[in-house]
């Protein structure tokens, strides 16, 4: 029988309501860097566990394994495709003691799966990570255990000058910079509302809702290399219901790339192509492998899917990245 201090009692507490309100946003944010098409990273695993991550360069034999944790995830490549920055599940002493505090921290690595090092620490979740156009700071999300929301941070690659960008009652994920760095996309929760797609300036001034005109939830953001449109999530990430669009930064010029599949399949983390003629999206079917998907944006065409039981050493397959060459 376990016996439950006030000390251990609210470090449950806290980790149990800490983890149910992270659950919403652990997928990826994702960025395009122009560039020749190179390989795709992704997170791998079974059906009932991650095995670390991968690259597989399409049209070619075989895959090569970047990590072996179980719990990395959120791979995203930096502008000139040599890093690779992703999310690591940590244990973390809480503050005073009580145990420890399953946190999610941010790490860096080279394209090949060397110079592994952690950027970001403590008894925090952070999550969605993604490069800025110099290659030099990372923005990502980050929920701490006695806050009630994630806000949107940066940090330079080497874990210093961090840096809160958004604070308050909204709940903020998902952020990627333009190309051009002069804008940041992501999406937000507030009370009384839905998650919807905004942009702000670096600074955290000049925040607009881009998606007002759709009633339904809109999340995942993701810049095209010339930084002219946006792919996004409608509806929940990877709910059966999803659909896929890309729309202006500004929200016009609203374009379905995917419909509701008949299956079942939901739609997660959409990546663009570095040549910007292809989107990359996760799958995700119920009691089945979770696949990734190749969509060719001149007719909506579906190309490569990866992932499924001819991939044995990774048949699930999730947060894809596509790495300029």
């Amino acid at each position: 029988m376990t016996t439950f201090t006030p000390r251990r009692f609210a470090a449950t507490a806290i980790t149990a309501a800490f983890l149910a309100a992270c659950a919403v946003g652990m997928t990826s944010a994702d960025a395009a860097w122009r560039g020749a098409n190179g390989p795709i990273a992704f997170a791998g695993g079974s059906a009932t566990s991650g095995n670390g991550l991968w690259l597989k360069t399409l049209g070619r034999p075989g895959l090569r394994r970047l990590t072996s944790v179980s719990g990395d995830s959120e791979p995203q490549a930096s502008p000139n495709g040599r890093q690779i920055v992703f999310v690591r599940p940590v244990a973390t002493p809480l503050p005073g003691g009580g145990g420890t505090f399953p946190a999610r921290h941010i790490f860096v690595m080279n394209r090949n799966g060397g110079g592994e090092r952690a950027v970001t620490g403590g008894p925090n979740f952070d999550q969605n990570p993604s490069f800025s156009p110099s290659g030099k700071r990372i923005l990502f999300a980050r929920f701490e255990p006695d806050a009630g929301q994630a806000d949107i941070w940066s940090v330079r690659l080497n874990g210093t000058n961090l840096h809160r960008i958004t604070s308050g009652a909204p709940d903020d994920r998902h952020p990627v910079f333009s190309p051009n760095g002069k804008i940041i996309a992501f999406d937000r929760f507030e009370a009384g509302g839905s998650r919807h797609i905004h942009t702000m300036r670096p600074d955290g001034s000049r925040i607009r809702e881009t998606t007002p005109q759709i009633a339904a939830l809109t999340s995942e953001p993701d810049f095209n290399p010339v930084g002219n449109r946006i792919v996004f999530i409608k509806g929940f990430q990877g709910d059966a219901r999803s659909t896929l669009w890309q729309m202006r930064p500004d929200g016009r010029k609203l374009r379905r790339l995917a419909p509701m599949r008949a299956n079942g399949d939901g739609y997660a983390d959409p990546s663009f192509s570095p040549d910007g003629r292809n989107v990359v999206v996760e799958l995700t079917g119920d009691a089945k492998f979770t696949k990734l998907q190749v969509i060719r944006l001149r007719d909506l065409s579906w190309g490569a899917t990866l992932g499924g039981r001819r991939m044995g050493q990774t048949p699930d397959a999730s947060s894809p990245v596509w790495l300029a060459r």
